[in-house]
Formats: structure tokens, sequence, C-alpha cells
């Protein structure tokens, strides 16, 4: 038990090595966007377009270069060489995967959030906005990587990441449809009403099933992925 805990750790390890690139560049494209979002309402716009690229880019690549290419590549030969169960390697990828999403997520949403308390033109209003917004990206990872754990093929995938970039659309849209909530993104204090709570509730539980969901499946196969 001890030797797989230890090859497990080094998989999830090696997931940070191989990543660490990746979440580097991620990070600092999203944060340059920000000083460009700050220089006006054109820069905004386009700085935001960074921002928001720049934290999808980096959940689409985490799961199509950290387990769709492992499986393209047939690299699951020399996993299947070590200690490890089906389950210990799901396991592995979904703690590895994670912890390389959430550095540059958090850095990228505490800028974002930063840029809006900080700067006098922006209403504070867009706060709740903001923190939701960035929980959604967490969950759309979430939902991209239990995806990708589970689909067996190359068109389910691009399926999966196709509909959950259209869903950052159309969240963006229908948050500010709420009534209780697009009502107050312009005034110069943040409003953390119900309406707000029950939204952000809904993604963590959401992101907890799509976490918890490859545990319970995928990690059952009697086979790697």
């Amino acid at each position: 038990m001890n030797a797989m805990n230890a090859t497990t750790r080094r998989l999830v390890a090696k997931e940070l090595h191989q990543h660490r690139g990746l979440m580097a560049t991620a990070a600092a494209a999203g944060l340059a966007g920000l000083p460009v979002a700050a220089s006006g309402e054109m820069g905004f716009n386009i700085g935001f377009l960074v921002w928001l690229t720049a934290a999808i880019a980096l959940g689409v690549l985490l799961a199509m270069f950290g387990v769709a290419n492992e499986r393209k590549e047939r690299a699951q030969r020399f996993v299947m060489s070590l200690p490890l169960t089906p389950a210990d390697y799901v396991r592995a990828k979904l703690l590895g995967l994670l912890l390389c999403f959430l550095p540059p997520w958090a850095a990228l949403s505490a800028g974002a959030l930063g840029l809006v308390a900080a700067l006098p033109g922006i209403p504070d209003g867009l706060l709740p906005f903001g923190v939701l917004l960035c929980a959604y990206l967490l969950l759309n990872f979430c939902i991209v990587l239990c995806a990708v754990l589970h689909a067996q093929s190359e068109a389910a995938m691009v399926g999966v990441i196709v509909l959950t970039n259209m869903g950052v659309t159309l969240f963006m849209m229908g948050i500010g449809r709420v009534p209780e909530l697009g009502a107050h993104m312009l005034k110069p204090e943040p409003v953390w009403n119900g309406a707000f709570w029950l939204v952000l509730a809904l993604e963590l539980g959401a992101t907890a099933i799509a976490l918890l969901l490859p545990l319970f499946v995928a990690a059952r196969r009697r086979d790697f992925l």
C-alpha cells in the first residue's frame, strides 16, 4: 500500500512537472490582460477576452494533454507496468490535473476581482458576478476533465469541449438576466443576496459531482483509460 501511495504521488508530481510551462503561460497571459482591461472601455473588452480565453484554454489543454494524448500515444502502456490499479490511476490523474489548474485559476481569479475592487471606474457591483464567473470557470474545467476521463472517442471529447465553451457565454448572459443579480451589477457597492449564494452553492455542488463521478465510474473499470 505504501509503495502504491508513493507511486500515485509520483504520478501527481509528474503532472505538475509536465504541465508547469502551460500553467505559467496561461497565468501570465491572463494576468497580462488585466492591465489592458484597466485602460478604458475598449481595453476592458479586449483584456477581459484575453483573461477569459486564458482560463478556458488552460482547462481544455490540461484535460487534452493530460488524458487524451496519453490514450493517443499509448503512454498508458508504461503506466500499466507500475503497481497501480485503474482506480489509482484515475485518482492520480484527477488530483494531478486539478492541482495543475487550481494555482493559475486562483491567480487569475484574484487578479480579476482585485482589479474590479481597486479601479474606481469599474462598479463594485460587478464583484458578485466576478465571483460567480470564476467559480463557473472552475466548474467548466471539472466538467471537461470528468468527460475526458470517461469518453472513449475523440468526437465525444470535442463535443464536450464545444458545449462547455458555449456554456461559458450562455452562463454570462444568463446571470445578467437574473433580476436579483443583474439589477445590482452597476451599483457602487456589491450586493451579496440570496440569489448570489444560491447560484454559488449550485456551482460548488456541480463541481463536487464532476470531481466525484470519475471516482465512482471511471475508477471502477478493469483496465486503464
